[in-house]
């Protein structure tokens, strides 16, 4: 609307100067001159604004009168309406954030976080969503269900599920993220949660308490592995005491004395002992 404004103002111009000109020169106005400075203003702005280009990455939506025409205008040059307006909208993958967002947890705790949401929009749904939103999507769709879907989250879960499960947590909040603008097609790619945390004191002692807990289970596992080995030597040890038994046994069914002795001589090196006593030479150290 501004540059038909301009065009008509250019061709008020241009006529008014043709009719100048034959003021001065005290000439009739003559037609061949006042068509053309008429007629081509208006002709160039005909073709100028008849002409559009959509960004890559972007939709275009046509407002005419104030009126949104619900075909969007995809990438590339368009001939419009030349009296429309074109806004090119961001199809391509964006960020929503939700700072400072607050909710209680399921033992009363309050948590904060910042929420970052990366979306798209439908292209073919463009049109209708800036007919009922405007350009301003973040504030007045995906806000208002960001904060939503952390609260009612958030209430399901103890201050300790949300630092154990915070996987699980953000999954939760993503799919009631996605519920709740579904209607308005838009696409939610994925949810983060940033600075998630409580207050100081209370961040410490939980802290405190899951370095406990792991602590416990680690103490566990050093007991079992303890038994374990405490198992392993008593049946190392039974199983000796058998074998000792058992070579008791044999020596006794081997004649018992005579049978050591006669082990004797046979790892005997032939050297004598340096200890010499009356009677018979006894075999000293002849094990070793």
């Amino acid at each position: 609307m501004f540059t038909l404004i301009i065009a008509i103002l250019v061709t008020a111009l241009a006529v008014g100067a043709v009719f100048a000109y034959a003021s001065v020169n005290r000439e009739p106005v003559r037609k061949s001159l006042l068509v053309p400075a008429g007629v081509l203003p208006l002709v160039l702005w005909f073709v100028f604004e008849s002409f559009t280009v959509v960004t890559a990455g972007h939709v275009g939506v046509q407002v005419t009168l104030g009126e949104v025409n619900q075909r969007a205008l995809t990438e590339g040059v368009h001939f419009v309406n030349p009296i429309s307006t074109v806004r090119n909208v961001d199809v391509r993958l964006q960020r929503a954030e939700l700072k400072g967002a607050t909710a209680g947890t399921k033992d009363l705790q309050q948590v904060h976080t910042n929420i970052v949401v990366q979306f798209r929009l439908a292209p073919d749904k463009v049109p209708t969503i800036y007919k009922e939103y405007g350009l301003n999507v973040d504030d007045k769709v995906l806000g208002p269900g960001i904060n939503e879907a952390f609260k009612a989250v958030t209430a399901k879960y103890t201050s300790e599920e949300l630092i154990t499960k915070r996987d699980q947590v953000s999954l939760d909040i993503t799919q009631h993220i996605k519920d709740k603008v579904a209607p308005f097609d838009i696409t939610i790619n994925g949810v983060s949660l940033v600075d998630f945390g409580f207050s100081p004191d209370y961040q410490k002692a939980i802290e405190q308490k899951v370095i406990a807990t792991q602590q416990k289970q680690k103490a566990e596992q050093d007991l079992e592995r303890i038994k374990v080995e405490a198992a392993s030597r008593i049946a190392q040890a039974e199983g000796e005491a058998k074998a000792i038994a058992i070579q008791a046994q044999a020596i006794q069914s081997n004649g018992g004395a005579q049978y050591v002795q006669l082990q004797a001589i046979e790892k005997w090196d032939g050297k004598l002992p340096n200890v010499m006593g009356a009677g018979p030479t006894p075999f000293i150290n002849v094990g070793k």
